[in-house]
């Protein structure tokens, strides 16, 4: 038996086959980028993720037929983002995706007349432009032609079930970024959607990770060159998903993804609803298994931040990326770097500020930039971090996963600013094998093993000690800068 699992993210998206014992049988990936047609504005074409996905899954299936074919899929995908959908099943626009904050004011005055505290209690979230929610305002009032022709408003997860099964279910966790779902009862909140002016007819059904839903359309499976009788089981949202495939299954544990957005995911072991939580705008939410429910702290710049390095500064198409990372300093540097390069992300939904890089000179070389930029990402960490253990929530082990942590060097800043010991596993894409895991697990309840820990990065004593006093003076930079 093999399982695949899907990986829809900002910037590609992914497939990979495990077999029941965790070995990788097959991968492929299929880059695109999102638009930016304003200032404030992030976008994806959901035809062009479809198309992806769609691309990925026949590549590994392909691999895979005459040895082990696929049983199962499921997905692992972005949150927040939706595509309206007509009732032909065309897509009527853009996905408006995490980092677009163009429905700030939608949100604002919708959460000041229905109630911060209700909406908290209700959804486990606090109020932001990225969520599902505040999209649908923005696009009810601005784009009123697509609302109201719209028959669906699908996340990836659903959209990409509903291309290959003809029916939208989507996963507890990914429901649970919409900010349209009661976290604690499991149902789409009533009272929500009619703000909105949506039915339940028009989202996905939300179901427990790791449910059988249907199998594939005929034409679907003779198109991807896969067997008729494949399973689509459920998944959601990706930080949650790769979290669970990467090892991190236990309260005091928590996968820390350095990927398009930088985030730590500690698992809980029932919701916490908290005063102190929602002033830090960190969530409570489904976690892979019922039961069981996870918090996200995060950056949305997160490795974008590299990317955007090498493209508008550096400007190398020979690039090194091992000699890149390699030239920072060994050491704090003597920048400050506030990292809102898109909103802020947690604990302060900082869609206002601008990111900020302070005491650059003729002298600060280009691995110093780096370092300093990557330093500002791990401090906004680290203060989420002490946030968390101020809420009882304490985190004993990181596991690392994803493309921003593939420096060793990269990894070792983050556990000294920390001050936490980094797990390394033999795992490249965690979203995929969470995903995977899960369709395992529901089909033929078969638990795929969790991923080897191969090393263990450490802190420096003498660097903690560091960034200990540069953190302190990062926060009185970030406080300053925050008040303009």
């Amino acid at each position: 038996m093999s399982y695949l699992g899907i990986d829809i993210g900002s910037s590609q998206v992914k497939a990979a086959v495990f077999d029941a014992a965790g070995k990788l049988l097959a991968e492929a990936s299929s880059p695109y980028r999102y638009t930016q047609p304003q200032h404030g504005w992030m976008e994806l074409d959901g035809n062009e993720v479809m198309a992806g996905a769609f691309k990925v899954i026949a590549a590994c299936a392909q691999k895979v037929r005459a040895i082990d074919p696929v049983q199962a899929i499921a997905c692992s995908s972005q949150g927040e983002a939706f595509s309206p959908l007509d009732a032909n099943g065309n897509i009527l626009a853009p996905a408006m995706i995490s980092g677009d904050t163009r429905a700030s004011e939608n949100i604002r005055a919708f959460t000041a007349k229905y109630g911060v505290e209700t909406l908290y209690r209700q959804t486990g979230h606090t109020a932001s432009a990225m969520f599902s929610i505040a999209k649908l305002l923005w696009l009810r009032e601005n784009q009123p032609g697509i609302f109201n022709r719209s028959r669906f408003f699908l996340c990836f997860e659903d959209l990409l079930a509903y291309r290959l099964t003809g029916i939208p279910v989507m996963g507890y966790p990914l429901a649970g970024r919409t900010m349209l779902f009661d976290v604690i009862n499991h149902r789409w909140v009533p009272e929500l959607l009619e703000a909105c002016g949506i039915t339940v007819e028009q989202l996905a059904k939300p179901l427990p990770s790791g449910t059988v839903s249907s199998t594939l359309r005929p034409d679907v499976a003779i198109e991807l060159g896969v067997d008729a009788n494949v399973r689509w089981v459920t998944g959601g949202h990706d930080q949650v998903i790769g979290a669970y495939g990467c090892g991190a299954r236990r309260p005091g544990c928590a996968m820390y993804a350095a990927g398009s957005v930088e985030c730590m995911v500690p698992i809980l072991s029932g919701p916490v609803l908290s005063d102190e939580l929602a002033a830090s705008n960190l969530c409570t939410y489904d976690f892979a298994r019922p039961g069981t429910y996870a918090s996200v702290a995060y950056s949305l710049t997160g490795s974008n931040l590299v990317e955007y390095f090498i493209r508008e500064i550096v400007r190398d198409p020979n690039l090194d990326y091992a000699q890149m990372f390699a030239d920072m300093p060994d050491g704090p540097t003597d920048l400050l770097t506030i990292p809102y390069f898109t909103a802020s992300g947690t604990p302060y939904f900082d869609d206002k500020t601008p990111g900020c890089l302070y005491g650059w000179r003729f002298d600060t070389s280009r691995g110093t930039v780096l370092k300093a930029l990557l330093e500002g990402v791990a401090m906004e960490m680290k203060l989420n971090a002490e946030l968390l253990k101020q809420n009882n929530i304490v985190l004993n082990q990181l596991i690392a996963t994803g493309g921003g942590f593939r420096s060793r060097e990269v990894v070792q800043l983050h556990a000294d600013i920390l001050n936490m010991p980094i797990l390394l596993i033999g795992v490249k894409e965690a979203g995929c094998r969470g995903a995977a895991s899960l369709a395992a697990l529901a089909l033929d309840d078969v638990e795929i093993p969790i991923p080897e820990i191969i090393s263990e990065i450490t802190p420096v004593p003498e660097r903690v000690a560091q960034y200990a006093e540069r953190f302190i003076m990062w926060k009185k930079f970030s406080n300053h800068i925050r008040s303009f």
